[in-house]
């Protein structure tokens, strides 16, 4: 697919996580609850039958959508189009698989697993990697001249340090990732005719050794959404000795934010992570600064990478 259609393919999958967000709310017959009186997330995950943390995360994208309308600081009430969109989403064809995930409140797939994550992964990558190309292109430029020993943590298909590499020819990179995923790591970085400055380390994040002081910039780009706050901080404290002094900490991650129509695209995403995961979540920016800080790293510099998808990078030093 071109780097250029990455922003259609990004409205088209805004479009179908909408209809199907519709689809589990019509399924799970929420709104029908909600019509005759105002609801908090309890009342409704008690006459829904469903789990509360998915249904709080539902109630929030459906607000987010203005399907719903908060009020006050718990309750809900149905929005105007409420009823009529019900409607016709609940004449969509299909089994809503989102629905069976907030009634059991069991993700589907287990990518937050080394095991889970092997499966899910290696055929996705690659799309990943077209949709954060123009992502990856800035944090580049900004990483350019931060040094040339690289770690990329969960690297995928690679985007972010075949850019870095693309953008500063002294760039060398250590390629980490589950051993069932570094054969596409290695097949885009040969496409892109830089497999003479990468090396691999088929390895999970979690548990694999670590040279000291080895790289001048660590990446973890797009890895902490998968992950709940424990799981981060340990995975900071791990990589923060493979830091040389002075080195840098390069995190890539969607943020929260104020925005309305930034965060009606972030709370459609962080309702699909619980598909995926566990436990992953979008953190706000006072959660990266906290286990960064933990971790022996200093203040935490945030540039925006892209408005679509809502990335940023979060840079910080070795104390």
């Amino acid at each position: 697919m071109p780097v250029d259609e990455a922003p259609q393919l990004l409205s088209l999958t805004d479009a179908l996580w909408t209809a199907r967000v519709l689809e589990a709310t019509a399924a799970l017959g929420l709104l029908d609850q909600l019509s005759s009186s105002p609801k908090d997330t309890s009342e409704l995950a008690q006459a829904c039958a469903t789990d509360p943390t998915m249904t709080a995360l539902l109630l929030n994208t459906l607000a987010d959508l203005g399907v719903v309308h908060r009020n006050g600081s718990a309750g809900y009430t149905a929005g105007l189009g409420g009823p009529a969109l019900m409607m016709t989403a609940a004449h969509i064809p299909g089994r809503s698989k989102l629905a069976d995930v907030v009634r059991s409140g069991k993700p589907l797939a287990r990518a937050d697993t080394a095991e889970g994550a092997s499966d899910f992964y290696p055929d996705l990558v690659g799309l990943l990697s077209v949709v954060f190309a123009p992502a990856a292109r800035r944090a580049a430029q900004l990483l350019a001249d931060c040094g040339v020993e690289v770690l990329d943590v969960g690297a995928g298909a690679a985007p972010w340090s075949i850019a870095l590499a693309t953008q500063s020819p002294a760039v060398r990179v250590t390629a980490l990732d589950l051993p069932a995923v570094i054969p596409t790591t290695r097949r885009a970085v040969e496409a892109a005719d830089l497999g003479e400055r990468f090396a691999y380390l088929p390895a999970d994040m979690f548990t694999c050794a670590l040279p000291p002081a080895a790289y001048d910039i660590v990446l973890l780009a797009n890895i902490c959404h998968l992950f709940d706050q424990e799981r981060n901080c340990a995975l900071l404290h791990r990589l923060r000795p493979t830091v040389r002094p002075g080195g840098l900490l390069a995190i890539i991650d969607v943020l929260t934010q104020s925005d309305l129509a930034t965060q009606r695209w972030i709370s459609l995403y962080a309702l699909g992570l619980r598909l995926r995961t566990s436990q992953g979540t979008v953190h706000p920016l006072a959660a990266y600064k906290t286990w960064t800080s933990r971790a022996g790293f200093g203040p935490v510099q945030v540039e925006p990478l892209s408005a679509a998808p809502s990335l940023c990078l979060l840079a910080c030093r070795t104390k």
